[in-house]
């Protein structure tokens, strides 16, 4: 191609277009860099070119620059440029090497004015932050009114003469735990839409057995959760289900000194899609256990309820202690 023609290309291009030579030092702009500037060729050449480069970018930009051109690399960066007007300008930076005749000739390189995406990408980040902050808060608030709400109903249980009511709330606290057990995790993790499964259901779980004084009665908890996320609705529901699954399991599995262990799993990459279990090696479901799951039991009924809304499919093995499944999509 005749140097007049590329020079005519060069010159008419909708981008800012550089070249240096084997030394590092730039040798010619085209027509568009000019105007961008408002500075001559003369100015420009060799280093000139660096006087124009925001101070906070300037190492960053000259590092990249002269790293790149030792090791014969493509470089892709973004720097702060004075236009002529006296604005700093972001521009995206490409450059490559080229050779003339075999042999290495310097670089090509050419700039794109970005501004206006970069000021985008930046208003974009703040509202995400707020965004965040004021879930955190939302979060931390609803974490704490749980918590006030668990140590009323602690008070109304301590004043009641009666058994099935002390249960009843009892039972309602551990629901209660349950949704705080999400968003605990949800502001440990930093994340507000997504909740690690493994997370949440162990430290859940931990919790029951706690309360259930699982070591003191001989009984062992093991779980086995596959790190996988779910969004917030689904593990409000599913540590619903987890905790009437575990929370029976430590109740009505070992009475009377019975020892033994609960194991509770949750894979979510299965042939059947995710599959939710809770097993234990105790009286099972039957007439000697005091709460047998069944249809017309409230605690029954609730399980059943939670199932449904996470559109999974639950079944029941009562064959040495208890083992129930629950498969979800």
């Amino acid at each position: 191609m005749p140097e007049s023609t590329f020079r005519e290309l060069a010159d008419n291009a909708p981008v800012l277009i550089w070249r240096s030579d084997p030394a590092k030092l730039c040798d010619w702009f085209n027509k568009p860099w000019l105007d961008f500037t408002g500075r001559t060729m003369d100015q420009e050449i060799g280093y000139g070119w660096a006087d124009g480069v925001h101070p906070d970018d300037f190492e960053r930009c000259v590092a990249i620059y002269t790293s790149s051109f030792d090791e014969r690399q493509k470089f892709s960066m973004t720097y702060r440029l004075r236009r002529h007007d006296g604005a700093w300008r972001w521009l995206l930076d490409n450059g490559a090497p080229y050779n003339r005749d075999g042999a290495f000739a310097g670089y090509f390189g050419t700039c794109i004015d970005v501004t206006e995406q970069r000021e985008e990408h930046d208003s974009l980040i703040a509202s995400l932050a707020e965004r965040d902050a004021l879930l955190s808060e939302v979060y931390h608030r609803v974490k704490n009114n749980l918590q006030q709400i668990e140590g009323l109903i602690a008070i109304e249980s301590a004043a009641l003469n009666s058994d099935p009511g002390r249960e009843a709330l009892k039972a309602l606290s551990g629901r209660i735990r349950a949704m705080g057990a999400v968003h605990h995790q949800l502001m440990r993790s930093g994340n507000y839409s997504d909740v690690c499964v493994r997370d949440f259901i162990t430290d859940l779980c931990s919790e029951i057995a706690r309360g259930h004084g699982a070591n003191e009665r001989g009984v062992s908890l093991d779980v086995q959760c596959e790190s996988s996320d779910v969004n917030i609705e689904t593990a409000v529901i599913l540590g619903l289900l987890v905790n009437e699954l575990v929370t029976n399991a430590f109740k009505h599995g070992f009475p009377e000194g019975r020892r033994g262990g609960v194991v509770v799993s949750y894979a979510s990459r299965g042939p059947d899609g995710t599959r939710l279990e809770v097993r234990d090696d105790g009286v099972g479901i039957g007439s000697n256990r005091p709460s047998k799951a069944g249809a017309g039991h409230s605690g029954f009924r609730l399980i059943e309820g939670f199932v449904d809304q996470l559109n999974g499919q639950l079944s029941i093995n009562s064959a040495n202690g208890t083992r129930i499944e629950v498969k979800l999509p």
